[in-house]
């Protein structure tokens, strides 16, 4: 059986095909496991999975006309498992290194499954590392993958029947997307999106280069100290927002000492799930929309964060509308494409869940590619957060990023400490500290 795609797989459909750089949609994550595991249940599971939804057990092959279509396909992905001789001291530089040769290689969309397994077996623990295409999997529909291989898993380890798993199939979600309801919404989203950048300069980041991307992107991880991360998540307490909000502010005013600019746009990574048949969907599906801030320069700590939070608030309410779409939209009209300035991946906590008993650990090991530079902000309950700035080597060398991620952890620490401190005051100081 064959279906069309959704909007979402074939904008990223066409960002594999004519780019001719299918590697550079390649995403990747690692499952440290606190010790061993069956691989005959890890195997049962991923079966069991991967046969219940049709936007996994598929192809996606296009015609002479290069008309893409998911072409349903049952045969199920084999783990492959490999022994290692020794336990890797530090988990997320081995599994990034493993996974290195086959995030670079490109998937055939017409002949392969979209995903590739690793079990790789330590003396005393295990690794799954999962490479796959962004089509197939976006960063919810990893975890949706993950949590439905843990429940077939413990099902199986307790000699239970495997569990009914209600993803959502391809053709539910295509009737969802072209019901009148979702079309209004989106006609909505369209014309309330195109008003906010009528409204505003061209937004600008940390580079002025166009280059496209050559190769892939280079990460930087970085994680604050746990005093710093202290006083950010009191600084939070004090404004009544979130820590999250805190590092958006933090961003935004190193955007505004560089460019001394006080609307700021930033691309944020939006879910894009909003009906339950978009909740149930692993394939891809998530957006990144402008988030326009306009700031002003006797604004403290708590006024930008407030800000911020009341534009995400209005953003997830137009987030169905895609960026390739909005970006026609302003070619048409006559207007820069240069809609977003970095953006911003926010990332909450997520569970650990235990297989059999065995507690588990996930890495992630690349999120794909951006033509410009993209944080990861990765919230970690109350652990310190961690932020991959992940960027364009053909815009931002090494030392362009290092001095990025200087300058928003000074922001962070300087704002957080002084939250009455003004805009304005902040960036004076920021301009003072990188002089």
């Amino acid at each position: 059986m064959t279906l069309p795609l959704t909007d979402s797989q074939h904008a990223m459909w066409l960002l594999h095909t004519i780019s001719g750089r299918g590697e550079l949609f390649n995403v990747a994550e690692c499952l440290e496991f606190k010790g061993k595991i069956s691989a005959s249940w890890l195997q049962q599971s991923l079966q069991h999975v991967w046969q219940a939804s049709d936007m996994l057990a598929c192809r996606f092959i296009s015609d002479d006309n290069y008309t893409p279509k998911l072409h349903t396909d049952s045969t199920v992905v084999k783990i492959l498992v490999q022994d290692l001789e020794q336990d890797p001291e530090n988990v997320l530089a081995f599994a990034q290194n493993f996974a290195k040769p086959y995030l670079t290689k490109p998937f055939d969309f017409n002949t392969e499954a979209l995903m590739k397994l690793f079990l790789l077996r330590g003396p005393e623990q295990d690794y799954l590392v999962i490479v796959a295409h962004h089509l197939l999997l976006d960063g919810y529909g990893f975890g949706l993958f993950s949590q439905s291989l843990n429940r077939c898993y413990n099902a199986l380890s307790k000699g239970k029947s495997l569990p009914k798993l209600r993803f959502t199939q391809q053709q539910q979600l295509l009737e969802l997307h072209q019901s009148d309801d979702y079309l209004a919404q989106q006609k909505k989203a369209q014309t309330t999106l195109n008003q906010w950048l009528d409204d505003i300069p061209k937004a600008l980041t940390y580079s002025t280069s166009k280059a496209d991307v050559s190769e892939p992107n280079h990460r930087l991880t970085t994680t604050f100290s746990q005093s710093v991360w202290h006083t950010v998540q009191s600084a939070a307490q004090v404004t009544h927002t979130t820590s999250s909000e805190i590092l958006l502010a933090a961003i935004a005013a190193t955007l505004v000492a560089q460019h001394q600019q006080y609307h700021v746009t930033l691309g944020l990574v939006m879910m894009n799930r909003q009906a339950m048949p978009e909740l149930n969907s692993p394939c891809v599906q998530s957006n990144v929309l402008p988030l326009p801030l306009q700031l002003d320069e006797d604004a403290d700590l708590s006024t930008v964060a407030i800000h911020i939070n009341q534009q995400i608030k209005a953003l997830k309410q137009v987030q169905s509308y895609r960026v390739e779409s909005l970006k026609r939209d302003r070619q048409k009209q006559g207007k820069s494409l240069s809609i977003i300035g970095p953006t911003i991946n926010l990332l909450p906590f997520a569970s650990s869940p235990k297989y059999a008993g065995v507690e588990t650990r996930s890495h992630i090991l690349s999120a794909g590619t951006t033509d410009d530079i993209m944080l990861q902000i990765h919230l970690l309950g109350d652990a310190p957060a961690t932020i991959d700035f992940d960027s364009n080597t053909a815009r931002y060398d090494k030392a362009a990023v290092d001095s990025i991620q200087g300058r928003i952890f000074s922001a962070a620490q300087l704002w957080a400490t002084q939250p009455k401190l003004s805009l304005k005051s902040l960036c004076e100081q920021l301009c003072q500290n990188t002089l």
